[in-house]
């Protein structure tokens, strides 16, 4: 008997593990992920899973190892976040920062050491949250589309400061939520946050 429910979220995790590895564009997940949504039959989830592999073989290389056997090689550039919490801290190469994909699940992306000039950086969240967090005093180019989304950044730069690093940043939000932060902001979130339970501990052992 087959469980259809755990072959849908099998499907949709190496769906989204392709989509992560730009084997396939935002369009191609989507219409994939409908059909898969749609499976109620054992030829139609055989028809999906045939998809999804030739997807993975179009993306692969071929090449010789040492023993002249036939090798498969495929892209692990994976920043994909899917049904967890992930943190990352990244340093830019050459005005990239990188690709990240959040899906049901919260990417936080620290980003050090941003050099003068352009750095490009892409996100998408797809039913989650992204949360960039960069250091103060640099421009931000914010040309996210969101779709019933929302794109929250708490503080503005001076954009017209060209001697300022700029973080371009592009993707989209589908049903989730991107947001940019400063450092000097988290710092004092978590000082509130510690006040806050040294509070609730101190009411606590007022009432014992």
């Amino acid at each position: 008997m087959i469980n259809f429910e755990e072959e849908k979220e099998r499907l949709t995790h190496n769906l989204s593990e392709q989509y992560s590895q730009n084997i396939i564009n935002m369009e191609e997940y989507e219409r994939i992920l409908e059909y898969i949504n749609k499976i109620e039959t054992k030829k139609e989830l055989t028809i999906i899973e045939k998809i999804i592999l030739e997807n993975n073989i179009n993306n692969t290389e071929l090449s010789l190892n040492k023993n002249n056997e036939i090798a498969i090689s495929e892209s692990t550039d994976k920043h994909l976040s899917l049904f967890s919490w992930k943190t990352s801290n990244i340093k830019p190469l050459n005005g990239n920062a990188g690709k990240y994909l959040s899906i049901f699940g919260t990417n936080r992306i620290i980003i050090d050491d941003l050099p003068v000039g352009k750095t490009v950086f892409e996100v998408k969240s797809i039913f989650g949250l992204t949360e960039i967090i960069v250091s103060e005093n640099i421009k931000i180019n914010n040309k996210v589309k969101p779709v019933f989304s929302g794109i929250f950044s708490p503080y503005k730069t001076n954009n017209q400061d060209e001697g300022l690093p700029e973080l371009y940043i592009i993707g989209r939000a589908v049903f989730g939520n991107i947001t940019i932060k400063t450092t000097s902001e988290i710092k004092s979130e978590i000082e509130y946050s510690e006040k806050l339970k040294e509070k609730i501990m101190q009411n606590i052992i007022d009432k014992i």
